[in-house]
């Protein structure tokens, strides 16, 4: 073994030591299964999980772009308790992004849940301990979610993804409405679009789901004379 192999695999044994030592410390304990169906959901709404090869190894990136403060705050805060980590946060002019290179919550992330665009799947191993799908819809829906004095929206091209949540809100009682919308240009991807507009259903939302986003929940509040 000349020089060079000796130091790769003296890192390579550091590294999976490291490893093993960040996923003993994964909580899983119920309330940090509700944080992580939390950030289940933050990022199927609003970001990325990636494990892409470069070169001769693979790269583990998770990203979440955030508009609002207290959504950043709780985000930042599960990934603390259930992961031990802390994101590195960058202010833009009209979001905020939080980046973290860890091969331990990608993976663990992963075997929950798929995430992108199109293809983001719910975490349903987590929906076993009570409470986690209102924690995924109240995460998804503060990345995800438009809201006015008369309505609830959101859209996805995922298909798959949306009937699921229009089923979950059904079962907790909230009428939705959906539509489906195939844009004129080629190319573009069919849209999904689900609305709650009564106000007997928003308030239901309010008090069953609500959101963790300032200007959602004030604009939500005012809507229902709050």
């Amino acid at each position: 073994m000349n020089f060079s192999e000796r130091n790769k695999k003296v890192a390579l044994a550091r590294w999976k030591k490291k490893h093993s030592e960040e996923r003993e410390r994964i909580k899983d304990t119920a309330p940090s299964i509700l944080l992580k169906a939390s950030i289940c959901g933050f990022l199927a709404g609003d970001g990325s999980v990636q494990k892409r090869k470069e070169k001769n190894y693979y790269h583990h990136q998770l990203d979440f772009f955030p508009d609002d403060e207290l959504m950043l705050d709780s985000y930042m805060n599960a990934i603390s308790e259930v992961y031990g980590k802390i994101p590195t946060i960058r202010e833009h002019k009209n979001y905020f992004s939080a980046r973290i290179n860890s091969k331990v919550i990608v993976e663990d992330l992963l075997q929950l849940a798929s995430f992108g665009t199109k293809n983001w799947t719910l975490p349903t191993k987590l929906f076993l301990v009570d409470g986690t799908r209102k924690e995924w819809l109240r995460a998804f829906f503060s990345a995800e979610a438009y809201v006015n004095n008369k309505s609830i929206k959101i859209q996805t091209i995922n298909r798959e993804g949306m009937l699921k949540i229009k089923a979950i809100l059904t079962e907790l009682g909230i009428i939705t409405r959906y539509y489906e919308y195939e844009p004129k240009k080629e190319n573009h991807s069919k849209v999904y679009i689900l609305f709650i507009n009564c106000k007997k259903d928003r308030k239901l939302f309010y008090e069953k789901i609500g959101f963790l986003h300032n200007k959602k929940t004030k604009i939500l509040r005012e809507s229902l004379g709050l």
